[in-house]
């Protein structure tokens, strides 16, 4: 494997276990980019990223399980995490542990909440980290192909460099509306 692609899935599985535990911003980002040169370079990463997800789900689980008020804190204190979300993906999990993983997945909410929730309501770890890798590993892999098939396939015409600064803008739009529509 070529320094590049290493550096891709490093990149990919450090994101992905930073944004379940307390970053804000999904690896998808990271994810589109490279998919922009090489669709198979952004689904290796998008599987390091889920892998390594949920590495960082099962940290924030062990949190939640032996602190759980600390846990509930420290989501609140992310920006575009809300006491109302976190009553939304408790619901998400009531409606079944892979259902609400998947709809909360494609949904845009964070999947430490997952975490944190499938602690404090009794769901066993490994039937929780089961359901979390396809979970988290299908949006990353849809990003990746969407991104690949609008910026490689479709805009191909235009330089790499114009493309890069369409998808730049596109998260810095997408970013702002969701922490807009967060109240933050």
């Amino acid at each position: 494997m070529r320094p590049g692609n290493r550096r891709g899935l490093a990149a990919a599985g450090l994101w992905g276990f930073a944004e379940a535990t307390v970053f804000f911003t999904v690896p998808d980002v990271l994810l589109t980019f490279l998919a922009q040169t090489s669709l198979r370079r952004a689904l290796l990463a998008g599987l390091a990223a889920a892998i390594c997800a949920s590495l960082g789900g099962a940290a924030v689980y062990g949190l939640a399980l032996g602190s759980p008020d600390t846990a509930h804190a420290v989501l609140l204190a992310i920006p575009g995490i809300s006491a109302e979300l976190v009553a939304r993906v408790a619901d998400l999990l009531r409606s079944g542990l892979l259902q609400g993983l998947v709809a909360g997945s494609l949904s845009g909410a964070p999947y430490k909440i997952f975490a944190v929730e499938a602690a404090t309501s009794g769901v066993p770890l490994i039937p929780f980290l089961l359901a979390s890798l396809p979970a988290r590993l299908l949006r990353f892999l849809l990003a990746s192909l969407v991104s690949w098939l609008v910026f490689a396939k479709l805009l191909s015409g235009l330089a790499l460099r114009t493309r890069r600064l369409l998808l730049a803008g596109f998260w810095l739009v997408f970013y702002a509306g969701y922490f807009a529509a967060m109240g933050w």
